[in-house]
């Protein structure tokens, strides 16, 4: 048995066709909560929704990921100049 508390957290679209597979198999799909009365425009407003809410997702965590590249290359660079190995040498000619 498969539990759900919607139908839209099992599949979006073709619940249907799922149901019907997993009957295929003798499982049986158990939805808690009926459908919510929702008029189409109620139901278009939350798919567009949802649709901006992954995209914003998509975007942020790119822009997150860029950023994390900047920071590790700026704390390699603090640490290679921290070492030393970044720095001119001096020479010993100056110091009698």
């Amino acid at each position: 048995m498969v539990l759900v508390e919607y139908k839209d957290r099992l599949a979006r679209f073709g619940f249907a066709y799922i149901e019907e597979a997993l009957a295929a198999y003798g499982v049986r799909v158990e939805v808690l909560d009926g459908p919510v009365a929702m008029d189409a425009a109620q139901e278009l407003v939350q798919d567009m929704l949802a649709i901006v809410a992954v995209f914003a997702a998509r975007l942020y965590g790119a822009r997150s990921q860029r950023f994390r590249r900047k920071v590790k290359a700026a704390m390699k660079e603090v640490e290679t100049l921290e070492t030393g190995e970044g720095l001119p040498h001096r020479s010993s000619e100056g110091s009698s």
